[in-house]
């Protein structure tokens, strides 16, 4: 009987995996990540229709601005809807979520919990999955965020909130670590990084609750940050994707860079070309 393998292997599992294939598929595998396709397809062109009224999830745990949050559940006229560009790379992430499943189990690793549903305090969410016992949460990445899975330099640098949001996880299943299963979007490349200590969600969550149920939004959580080029005041990382931009900051005077848009505070005097 084989030794059981690790999460520590698991990259490399499913590189030799992918690079040697395999004679004969695991069929219930293979049909399991065509169901989960088909789902996430479903839920995304579901959610872009439903009339249900917002609610608070395990993944709000993570989000780092509660006047975010209170717009989130309470509304707000000035949200930006989800482009059609953005809703397509939802639905490329829940896939590659089911291909790196499929490809974990191929690779004779334990998969177990997909798509559990988990509930803490009151507050109820999804994980991903376990692989070999571990609490794992499959995140697409730009090859900038990468860097931090393959570094294990998240704890210092997570805009996010991808360790509250595991740590809801794992708080709701009793676990005390939690591992992120990381892919490159642009390159391919894998890698995995487990964050040893999860941080116990019971105050955040009452905190996030208080939030939201508040009758006016909470204050801006983020200060404007100075860009280097112009000496212009603009937003920082986590205000340049909230939905609610229009909203907490007014005349907001939107330029392109490299292809990218940049959020300045206020008209300039001068025009600068980028």
């Amino acid at each position: 009987m084989s030794e059981a393998k690790t999460i520590d292997t698991l990259v490399e599992d499913i590189y030799q995996l992918v690079t040697e294939g395999k004679k004969k598929p695991n069929q219930e595998a293979l049909f399991a990540m065509g169901s989960a396709v088909m789902e996430a397809v479903r839920r995304q062109l579901w959610m872009a229709t439903s009339d249900m009224p917002p609610k608070l999830r395990m993944s709000n745990i993570g989000k780092a601005c509660s006047r975010q949050l209170w717009y989130d559940i309470n509304g707000d006229e000035k949200a930006e809807k989800f482009t059609p560009e953005t809703k397509l790379k939802f639905m490329v992430g829940d896939i590659v979520e089911a291909l790196l499943i499929y490809l974990s189990k191929e690779a004779g690793h334990a998969v177990t919990e997909q798509q559990a549903s988990v509930e803490l305090d009151g507050i109820v969410g999804h994980i991903d999955c376990v692989i070999d016992d571990e609490l794992v949460d499959i995140k697409s990445a730009s090859s900038f965020a990468m860097k931090k899975f393959k570094n294990g330099t998240l704890p210092n640098d997570d805009p996010f909130g991808y360790i509250s949001q595991i740590s809801g996880y794992g708080n709701a299943m009793g676990k005390k670590r939690g591992t992120f299963l990381a892919f490159d979007k642009s390159s391919g490349e894998m890698a995995t990084y487990t964050h040893p200590e999860l941080e116990d969600s019971s105050l955040k969550i009452k905190q996030i609750k208080a939030a939201v149920s508040s009758k006016a939004p909470p204050d801006r959580c983020f200060d404007l940050v100075v860009d280097r080029q112009t000496s212009r005041e603009k937003l920082g990382i986590n205000c340049s994707y909230c939905s609610h931009k229009q909203t907490c900051w007014e005349e907001l005077d939107i330029k392109f860079r490299s292809g990218r848009p940049v959020f300045f505070v206020g008209k300039s005097a001068n025009a600068h070309s980028f």
